[in-house]
């Protein structure tokens, strides 16, 4: 492969279970997930990548949390990626925007993509327990069309947008495509796993070996309650820079958990912000 399947989705909107499931099926032959399989599905936007910086550039590797800066290396960090490890699936968390004439991704470096999209009132939720910030503060960055992130190691920086210009940037990507609902993924996650099935076979020819044995290991696998078991019992933290121990990854992984957590001031300020995104995608 020279070309790159992105996992997409704004932060806490269920990429990590995505990541756990597509790991499952292509990098297990018995469909049994267990955390170490997960480094198969990278995020693009770790040093590990941009290390080539250095090479020639000394004082760019050094700036790279400007996105004057790292935007010139986008396209080249993903063409060379193949040659630092042959692997083609990356998450992210970016927006696929633009800064001048240099674009995050486009056609000519993708494969495919698979978006995954959640309720902004319980991405405001789960988000702000995430960022230990207030609902208020996380209400502005997920309004914020500026917003932006830095990878775990705050060196590089990634731009994250606003909720509805994420969706609609990576909307517009004109590849084969897979969007589908954080709330869809938990209710039926059979069903996710047999359209996730047909989209890699039948729209980006990847070659899956698949079995009703192993699909039915990894709903097992990675249910909500085995993935909180698993981090409890191994220590494995998603997000392993967070040395805390009490705080947990999997939280709660459910939906409308906005309702007892938002003040009505607060779900009125969500919606009149995101109507027509949560219009389309059935929200309201």
């Amino acid at each position: 492969m020279d070309k790159i399947l992105w996992i997409a989705s704004y932060p806490k909107s269920g990429n990590t279970l995505v990541r756990s499931i597509i790991s499952s099926l292509i990098y297990s032959e018995d469909g049994i997930f267990d955390f170490p399989i997960l480094e198969n599905l990278k995020q693009f936007d770790i040093n590990f990548y941009f290390e080539f910086i250095k090479e020639f550039n000394q004082e760019d590797y050094k700036n790279l949390n400007r996105l004057e800066v790292v935007s010139k290396y986008w396209a080249l960090a993903q063409r060379r990626s193949f040659k630092k490890e042959n692997r083609y699936i990356f998450k992210t968390h970016a927006a696929n925007l633009m800064f001048k004439n240099l674009k995050y991704t486009d056609e000519n470096r993708t494969l495919g993509l698979i978006y995954i999209i959640r309720d902004p009132r319980d991405v405001t939720v789960s988000y702000s327990k995430f960022r230990r910030k207030s609902i208020d503060s996380t209400i502005n960055l997920i309004k914020n069309k500026n917003a932006v992130l830095y990878n775990s190691q705050n060196e590089i920086l990634v731009p994250l947008s606003s909720w509805d210009v994420h969706i609609e940037s990576w909307s517009l990507l004109k590849v084969p495509k897979y969007i589908v609902r954080y709330e869809d993924i938990i209710n039926n996650r059979e069903k996710f796993i047999i359209d996730l099935i047909n989209f890699l076979q039948n729209k980006l020819n990847i070659n899956l070996i698949v079995n009703d044995e192993k699909i039915s290991n990894i709903l097992k696998t990675t249910s909500f309650d085995q993935l909180q078991k698993k981090e409890s019992q191994t220590g494995y933290y998603a997000f392993n820079h967070i040395k805390d121990k009490k705080w947990k990854f999997f939280r709660k992984g459910v939906a409308g958990q906005w309702k007892k957590d938002l003040s009505s001031q607060q779900v009125s300020e969500i919606n009149n912000s995101f109507h027509s995104t949560m219009k389309k995608f059935a929200y309201i």
